[in-house]
């Protein structure tokens, strides 16, 4: 009977271990999802991955500090933040007409630690054959961030004017005296003035100065007659009180803006000139393209984040869409370029 009971036992113990060895011999599905796991972060470091940046990265502004250049730059580099590990420090490279800071931003490596901000200023400057080096044939575009709105604006003491039309009917009677304040000399601020005053009929003189600071100084002092500005600075000298806006250079009244919903526009008052800013970034040709995509994606997070949203909705920025990828960015120089040569070959 008991050999009976130990042959049942050692039969169902030889079951039993080759069942355990089959089992053995097949691999879990634990085990399974850990030798995918496995596998997968063995191909994701595999994977190559961008090495930028390692240091600083210097946005360089072609314009002196406190214009809406300098302003935006300043904003972007700070929200750029959110997304690098590593400062980017704003330098105001003024003089030229922003050639100076286009130049020595060419002076530097191409490899992505030196981004130049783009204003239609050097696309002017290139038509006319002025610049010692071409920036579309220097400089690949990474993005566009904004579009402004250009207006003038008076002191509250001028002696000789209060609104637009008193200035036009003084500046037909006294050609060549009234005077325009500037920060690009042969550029979009130069390229503004010659091409209102042919529109309106009249002569006016441009006075270039090195920053907006300046520019705001010589009106309030008396040096200059007109203070001309994109709204996210010209905003700022209007709420001093001390100033008076007497036109925007745009084809309707900025109802949106309280300060300026009285101002008359260009086109109402049939003077054939409508003319703003755009702002962006650009970095030397021959930057690998791996490091401009990805300031190119950064560029656009910082445009859709909640942050900008709102510094653009307070400075009123925001009235145009701004914003334009690398390839539709790159677009709007070659037509721009086009059209200024057409302009000043005349």
């Amino acid at each position: 009977m008991n050999k009976k009971i130990m042959a049942v036992l050692l039969s169902a113990a030889m079951v039993l271990s080759f069942a355990a060895c089959a089992s053995s011999s097949k691999p879990s599905a634990s085990s399974t999802a850990g030798t995918a796991s496995s596998a997968a972060a063995s191909s994701e470091a595999a994977a190559p991955k961008l090495d930028y940046p390692k240091r600083a990265i210097e946005m360089v502004v072609p314009f002196g500090a406190g214009g809406s250049a300098d302003m935006m730059a300043r904003n972007v580099a700070q929200l750029m933040g959110n997304y690098i590990d590593k400062p980017i420090n704003v330098v105001n490279k003024a003089g030229g007409g922003s050639t100076t800071g286009m130049v020595y931003a060419n002076e530097q490596e191409a490899d992505g630690y030196t981004i130049l901000e783009i204003t239609p200023s050097l696309p002017i400057i290139e038509a006319q054959g002025t610049a010692p080096i071409n920036f579309t044939e220097s400089f690949v575009p990474i993005g566009n961030f904004q579009v402004d709105i250009q207006s003038f604006a008076i002191s509250k003491k001028n002696p000789n004017f209060s609104d637009l039309d008193s200035m036009i009917a003084y500046a037909k009677a006294h050609p060549n005296t009234v005077k325009v304040g500037g920060t690009s000399p042969g550029g979009l601020d130069d390229y503004i003035v010659r091409g209102f005053a042919e529109a309106a009929g009249i002569q006016l003189v441009y006075v270039p100065y090195n920053s907006a600071a300046e520019t705001k100084s010589a009106l309030l002092g008396g040096e200059i007659d007109i203070y001309q500005d994109k709204l996210i600075s010209f905003l700022q000298m209007i709420q001093t009180d001390e100033v008076v806006p007497i036109v925007t250079l745009y084809d309707r009244r900025l109802t949106e803006v309280e300060e300026m919903k009285d101002v008359p526009c260009t086109v109402e008052k049939g003077i054939n000139f409508t003319q703003g800013s755009w702002r962006g970034f650009a970095v030397k040709k021959g930057t690998p393209q791996e490091i401009i995509d990805y300031l190119e994606e950064v560029l656009k997070k910082v445009y859709d984040s909640e942050e900008y949203r709102k510094m653009a909705e307070n400075d009123k920025s925001d009235l145009i869409p701004g914003y334009m990828d690398a390839k539709t960015y790159g677009e709007l120089w070659q037509k721009e370029l086009v059209g200024y040569k057409s302009i000043f070959s005349k």
